[in-house]
């Protein structure tokens, strides 16, 4: 049975903690052999990206794999339009069905990537996650999920790195704090923001306007997590007290469920009311603030907030690289991720 990489809920926490352990060791010493040599990895891509696709294509060849890097249906220089529905008459903008493509560069490469947003017309479509889903059936190789609707598991992986870096997670205070933007994001990065912190053993609060909550199948993962680990998970729209006393702040913007892709309000009182503030942050026991970038300054967060003693953005950022590194290993060798992940271990 083919291994896959595509949501947070596939692994146990324990697979979780031993993903970071092996991100965490590569980045302290990186292989000195080539463990991925003479395979090649596709990294598709339906929509921009920066840290996601560079950490993507780097991770491969430093561990000695050729990465490619496709954009799809991207116009000069990408490939083809792809058709995701099957039965459909393919007399639109798509040229190639997904059921040819996917196996196709299966016979090339050794794992594929994808990254493809919500189209924010239909929620209900939207968490079908047609694209992914394809990726997964039509696929012979292992798939990775670069961000879909629902998730960024990716992001997820470097993200708890990060907090392992400085704290022990068990038992600390995760906040995810909603925040300003001038569009409906995506809620996939929150998503796993949250599944990621229940899955390491921290007590989960979410501050959000009201109507804003995260979609009910996230929450109740979130709730079982917490549940089977003795700590707490609270939903909240006092935005001030949520600060207090919190050990992490992660900031990210999202639209919300209904109505389907409606824009925050631009009321200068509602963006004061939620950017992530010195102010804010100063109620908190001397959190650390993370965000997946790229980030809106003194819209999503303040600059005194981003440039200040709590951020670990650029760290956080950097982690993608070695995530990356984590899970290529674990899907393409994974004798030489556990070998990663034990000496990180024994280094503790």
């Amino acid at each position: 049975m083919i291994r896959h990489f595509t949501h947070l809920s596939d692994l146990s926490p324990g697979e979780l903690l031993a993903l970071a352990d092996a991100g965490l060791a590569l980045k302290a010493a990186p292989p000195r052999s080539a463990p991925l040599a003479g395979k090649s990895v596709a990294f598709c891509f339906m929509n921009p990206s920066l840290r996601t696709q560079v950490s993507s294509a780097v991770a491969a060849a430093s561990l000695g794999a050729h990465p490619l890097t496709l954009t799809l249906g991207g116009g000069a220089g990408g490939t083809w339009g792809m058709e995701t529905v099957e039965g459909v008459v393919m007399d639109g903008a798509a040229a190639e069905h997904l059921k040819e493509a996917v196996p196709v560069l299966g016979r090339y490469c050794a794992a594929l990537g994808l990254r493809s947003f919500p189209s924010a017309e239909s929620w209900a479509e939207d968490k079908r996650e047609p694209a992914l889903t394809a990726f997964r059936k039509y696929s012979t190789v292992p798939v990775i999920n670069l961000e879909s609707a629902t998730g960024h598991p990716c992001q997820a992986l470097a993200d708890l790195m990060t907090i392992r870096e400085r704290m022990e997670p068990s038992g600390k205070n995760f906040l995810l704090a909603w925040a300003p933007h001038v569009k409906a994001l995506p809620m996939a990065v929150a998503n796993s923001a949250v599944e990621m912190a229940a899955m390491a053993g921290m007590n989960v609060t979410i501050a959000r306007p009201e109507g804003y909550d995260l979609d009910a199948d996230v929450m109740a993962r979130v709730k079982a997590s917490c549940d089977a680990r003795g700590r707490t998970v609270s939903v909240t729209s006092d935005v001030m007290s949520a600060y207090e006393g919190q050990h992490v702040v992660y900031a990210k913007s999202w639209g919300p469920i209904a109505p389907y892709g409606a824009a925050p309000a631009a009321d200068p009182d509602f963006r004061a009311k939620w950017i992530v503030s010195g102010a804010k942050m100063r109620r908190t026991d001397s959190a650390l603030f993370l965000h997946c970038l790229p980030v809106r300054r003194n819209l999503v967060v303040a600059d005194e907030v981003l440039d200040g003693p709590w951020s670990a953005v650029v760290d956080e950022a950097e982690n993608r690289l070695h995530a990356a590194k984590a899970v290529l290993l674990d899907l393409l060798a994974p004798g030489a991720r556990t070998a990663a992940a034990s000496s990180r271990r024994h280094a503790r």
